[in-house]
Order: C-alpha cells, then sequence, then structure tokens
C-alpha cells in the first residue's frame, strides 16, 4: 500500500504553472490562509495570464502580497475576503474586491452546501506521513472545508510546513495536483508593544483568574496580555489562532490545560500566525490540536468551557454598549471573524468573561478621535451588541455593562475613555437623557489608579478586594447603605440618615484620587461581588493633614476589614506626602478607637461631649510598621 500511494504522489506532481493551467475561466479559487498561504501557487496564478480572465479568488485573510487584487489584474480577477486584511483592504473600498460579512463558525456551511461553491483549493501542506497523509499544518481553518468541497485541489507540498495534528490531515488522494516547493512560511510580523497596550494588557491580565481558558484575538493586545500572564497557573487554549505569546507560556508552564472542561492538556486552535520558532513548537506536538474553524469556533462548543476567557478587540464602543469591530464608519476595515462567536460563546459558558480590550483613541494630533462614542458613526456596523456586552477594557481600567441599566452602562464607560473626551462624553449622555441631568464626573486630570488594589485573605476564607472607588460603584454603594443597621448609619454619620440619594451618593463615589481617596472592599458571593466596605480620606487646604472615616456592612464587622482599610489608607496617605490624619469619632464606636490605638503611631485624643477628636501623627515612616492585631 505503501508504494502504492508514493507512485500515486509521483504521478500527481507538476510545476505550479502546469497545475494552475486546470483552472477554468469563471472558476471561483480559494486560497490558503494567513502563514500558510500556498505562495509559489499564487505567484503562479497571477502570472499565468489572461486564460484566467473572471476568476473570483476566495479568502479569509492573506498574508502575503496579493498581487491579483492589484488594479492591473482587474479584468482577471476578483476577491472575496472574508476578512478583510492589509492586502485587499484597498481594492474593497475601491468596489475592485468584495466583502462577504459572516461569522467565520459559518463559512465552511457555506462551502459545503454549494451555496458559495468552490470550484479550485490551492493549499499548502507539509509534506506526507508514511501512511500518505500531509497536514495543513498552520493552517485549517475554513481551508479544510474549501479544499473538501472543491473539484479541483491543487496543493504545495512545503516541508517548511509544520506537521499539526488533530482533525488537519489530508491523503495524497485527495489532492489532484502537487507541487513540490519548499520555501519559508510567511510569518506574523511582531509589533512593538507600546505603554498604552502594556496598560491594557495589564488590566485584562486581572480579569483572567488561574486555571482559565483563553481565547486571544489578533494584533498587538493580545500578545500584550499573553506577556502579563507569567504568574497565572494552569491556563487552557481554545481559541480560533495563536501565536508566539502562547508559545512562550506553555514552554514556561504556564500554559497547562489541566483544568480545561474539554480537550484537557490541549492548546487546541484552528490557525497559528507567527514565527518560525511557533511554527517548530507546534510541529508534531501532542500538545497541539488543529482543527476547522466550524469546531473552534462553534459558540455552543465554546460555551461548554468552564472559565473561558474571549479577549477581542474594536474600532468603538458607544455608550449603550454596543460594539463596532469591523468597519470605521461606513468603510470596512476588517471583518465578523470569530468576535462575535467567541463573545457569544464566553458569554454562555459557566463563569464566562467576555471582554472587548482597545485603546481608547484612534490616531494621533488633531486627526485623534474617541473609540468610546456618544453613538456610532453613521454607517458603522455592530458586532457585539447591547444584549452581549460584558467588559470593555482600555489603558484607563475596566468597565462590566452586562445586566446593567443605560444610566450605570454610561457611567462605566465614561470612567474608561480617555480624560479629553470624558466631559464632551457626559454632556452627550445628558443630552440623549441617559444619565442624570446634575450627574456630576471627577476632574479629567484623574485617573484611575489601578496599581492599588489588592486581595487580602479574611479570617472567614473569603478573599477581600480592595481598590479605589469607582463613579459606577454608586449602585452598590446604595445597596450597602441600606444594608446598615442604624447603630451602624448613626456611628458612621453621627445622625439617623434615612436615606441616601443619588445627590449624595454620587459625591461619595467620584474622587480625584489626590486631595480625596477612598478604598471599597468587596467580596464575592455566588460570582456576584458586593461592597461591604468603605475607606476614605480628604486632604486639608495644603494638602498636609487628611480627615479619616471607614464603615464596614454589618455582617462583615469584627473580621479584620476596618484593620485593614485604615493600614492601607495610611500607607497611601503617606506616600502622597501627608504627615497627620484626623478623625471625629462617637465615644461609643470602640471598634474604630480600637484600630486607631492599636496602630503602632501617636495618637492623641480630644473629648468634645460624645464626640472624640483623634489626631493620627503620621510623619515618621518608621511608626505604624509592626500595628498590634486587632
Amino acid at each position: 500500500m505503501a508504494e502504492q500511494w508514493q507512485q500515486r504522489y509521483a504521478d500527481k506532481l507538476a510545476t505550479a504553472e502546469e497545475a494552475i493551467a486546470r483552472i477554468r475561466r469563471g472558476d471561483r479559487v480559494f486560497v490558503g490562509s494567513t502563514c500558510g498561504e500556498p505562495q509559489a501557487l499564487v505567484r503562479a496564478l497571477t502570472n499565468y495570464g489572461d486564460d484566467l480572465t473572471d476568476t473570483e479568488i476566495v479568502q479569509v485573510l492573506t498574508l502575503g502580497v496579493a498581487a491579483y487584487a492589484e488594479p492591473k489584474y482587474a479584468a482577471r480577477f476578483r476577491a472575496n475576503a472574508f476578512f478583510i486584511g492589509n492586502s485587499v483592504r484597498g481594492a474593497v473600498s475601491e468596489c475592485r474586491a468584495d466583502y462577504t460579512p459572516v461569522f467565520l463558525s459559518q463559512v465552511p456551511a457555506l462551502f459545503r452546501s454549494r451555496r458559495v461553491p468552490i470550484d479550485a483549493s490551492l493549499i499548502c501542506v507539509s509534506p506526507p506521513d508514511e501512511h500518505g497523509y500531509c497536514s495543513y499544518g498552520v493552517s485549517v481553518d475554513i481551508t479544510k472545508a474549501a479544499t473538501e468541497s472543491a473539484r479541483l485541489v491543487i496543493a504545495q507540498v512545503n516541508a517548511a510546513m509544520p506537521r499539526t495534528l488533530g482533525n488537519s490531515f489530508i491523503h495524497v488522494d485527495q489532492i489532484h495536483h502537487l507541487v513540490d516547493h519548499t520555501e519559508p512560511l510567511l510569518e506574523w510580523p511582531d509589533e512593538e508593544i507600546d505603554d498604552v497596550t502594556r496598560h491594557i494588557a495589564e488590566h485584562v491580565a486581572r480579569l483572567v483568574p488561574d486555571g482559565s481558558t483563553l481565547q486571544l484575538g489578533i494584533g498587538r493586545i493580545p500578545d500584550a496580555v499573553l506577556s502579563c500572564l507569567t504568574n497565572k497557573h494552569d491556563l487552557g487554549i481554545h481559541t480560533e489562532m495563536f501565536s508566539d505569546g502562547v508559545r512562550e507560556l506553555a514552554e514556561a508552564g504556564v500554559i497547562t490545560g489541566k483544568r480545561k472542561t474539554m480537550h484537557v492538556g490541549k492548546i487546541v486552535g484552528s490557525f497559528a500566525a507567527g514565527s518560525r520558532k511557533l511554527f517548530d513548537f507546534i510541529d508534531n506536538n501532542p500538545a497541539v490540536e488543529m482543527r476547522p474553524s466550524e469546531y473552534t469556533n462553534n459558540p455552543l462548543l465554546i460555551a461548554r468551557h468552564d472559565n473561558i476567557v474571549a479577549i477581542n478587540s474594536a474600532i468603538q464602543v458607544d455608550l449603550t454598549g454596543q460594539v463596532c469591530a469591523d468597519s470605521i464608519g461606513a468603510d470596512f476595515f476588517s471583518g465578523l471573524g470569530g468576535h462575535a462567536d467567541f463573545m457569544r460563546g464566553a458569554a454562555l459558558a459557566k463563569n464566562g468573561r467576555p471582554i472587548i480590550a482597545m485603546p481608547s483613541t484612534a490616531g494621533e494630533g488633531r486627526n485623534r478621535v474617541s473609540r468610546i462614542t456618544s453613538t456610532l458613526a453613521e454607517g458603522a456596523g455592530v458586532i457585539t451588541t447591547r444584549g452581549d456586552i460584558h467588559y470593555v477594557v482600555t489603558e484607563y481600567g475596566i468597565a462590566y455593562l452586562h445586566g446593567r441599566t443605560m444610566r450605570d452602562r454610561a457611567m462605566a464607560l465614561l470612567n474608561v475613555a480617555h480624560p479629553d473626551y470624558r466631559s464632551e462624553l457626559l454632556h452627550a449622555a445628558k443630552r440623549r437623557h441617559i444619565v442624570y441631568a446634575n450627574q456630576i464626573m471627577p476632574s479629567p486630570t484623574s485617573l484611575y489608579p489601578a496599581e492599588l488594589e489588592t486581595n487580602i485573605p479574611l479570617k472567614s476564607g473569603q478573599n477581600l478586594h480592595v481598590r479605589p472607588i469607582k463613579p459606577t460603584d454608586e449602585p452598590q454603594m446604595k445597596d450597602m447603605f441600606y444594608d446598615f443597621s442604624e447603630r451602624t448609619v448613626y456611628l458612621r454619620y453621627h445622625a439617623t440618615l434615612k436615606s441616601m440619594p443619588h445627590n449624595s451618593l454620587q459625591v461619595f463615589c467620584n474622587v480625584d484620587y489626590e486631595t480625596e481617596m477612598a478604598l471599597v472592599g468587596l467580596v464575592e458571593e455566588d460570582g456576584v461581588e458586593e461592597i461591604v466596605a468603605v475607606g476614605r480620606y480628604m486632604t486639608e487646604p495644603g494638602g498636609r493633614t487628611a480627615e479619616l472615616a471607614f464603615v464596614v456592612r454589618d455582617a462583615y464587622q469584627r473580621r479584620g476589614i476596618g484593620t485593614f482599610l485604615f493600614q492601607r489608607l495610611v500607607k497611601i496617605a503617606r506616600d502622597a506626602g501627608i504627615q497627620k490624619c484626623t478623625a471625629e469619632v462617637l465615644s461609643q464606636n470602640e471598634a474604630m478607637l480600637r484600630i486607631f490605638n492599636r496602630a503602632g503611631l501617636p495618637v492623641q485624643h480630644r473629648r468634645d461631649g460624645d464626640v472624640i477628636h483623634v489626631d493620627i501623627d503620621l510623619s515618621d515612616p518608621t511608626q505604624g510598621d509592626n500595628p498590634r492585631s486587632e
């Protein structure tokens, strides 16, 4: 049998020109994708001559120079892209090429059903193994379905193509013409990570728990996110594409796939785009499975992955949560790809986290614009709807939108927009009656200090997440207030308050992080975080003295939360140059007085009726390092 297939293999060998000559005028020709593009066949196709008049070139994303999309070849070729890359963007914008918007998971069905019939498929494969099977290597995606549906299959056999495992094989008997031509595979360009991208990646990394399964899109942000995950454990991969960042984390032992709910221990993808190091890593590697797009991108299958984190980019997000990712206004830029497949799949998964990650602005100088907008640009398409949106991340922080009102969404997005555009966006939201007419926002110079976020274990075994307060915390602050006992309200506010209206709450939630700092403590219950404590200081004129106050939800008192908030605020205050804190405490509030007195700091008391005025000296940095436990 081995000799039989080898003989058939030899009989099918041809030059690129001889093989391309088998294509007829008017045929629809599929070209293999990304780093798996059959370069020798594409060159021969372009150079063949006028015998290929009215040929349609079907593709998803190519990295090479698509000469067939140049104006001089318009009479011969017309490209039809399922995803618009640099090579055909100009042709699409000038109507010399077409764009077909469809989810990548559904493209194979178009081929198999003959709604988009493929006459010829040009692919690049690895040399055959001892059984006569070639591997699609770095590009299985929609290539496998196009090839299995084609009348004519022409393969460039390239020894540089890695032999990848999974559902990634084609037998030489399924190939009509074989062009034996080895050349380096196209490599995905390595993009430099700038400061904005790094900040975005750091925020996204905070949303990736140990044991998560990741999906990442294409580009600088996904690569930066991977570089920020080196301290994570047992991550898994189920994705459309992956690059060198996945290789690096796998080799470092961060990606193990041990906690995946499907394909345990396996890196699963449909195409790989990166360097030669990546191609060598996946070559004959049993830890890597390459599968077709109809499998990797199936939202129902994605949803079966517990704890999946889907990270995709966008061009615009409006204040209601609509996401445009394939066009700049009415001008088509990229495509649907796997964006919606993974966003929807992750939203349906147990503990899934669908994330939109993008810079807050686009362009430079006078051409700079905000990516977060009041409304999407005219002609812009919506890929992720208001109902599907969960997280939006920019360099200024994380906005969580799922299940939130229009007002809460707008405030969350305002909080992660570029400071230069926040005032304009707030006014637009008021004109649209999305937010309160008297809604306030912090100073545009107030940037959320994500570096102050931290976690501490509580005596109960729960985790307390402590972070600076955000304007979007108003609903949770309201919930906490109405959960206070009358005694807690009286001890905190020195009055028997019965209500906490928006006008008061928004003042508490909007701080500038410079003259005023507020920290909230959050505990997760049944997958939902709630604020259980808040501490704050407000500086007095001159910035050397600050007034301090904090309160803990009744059910969480006497767990050390108050002590931690106090210690954390003292450190932040000292770093800001504050030398003294003051507090006014009711004499009945023994718990707060005990925290102050056991802090290991010089404390002075002065009683005025039922109120005790407390002065805490922070000027000596050696004091307060070893406070007595509560």
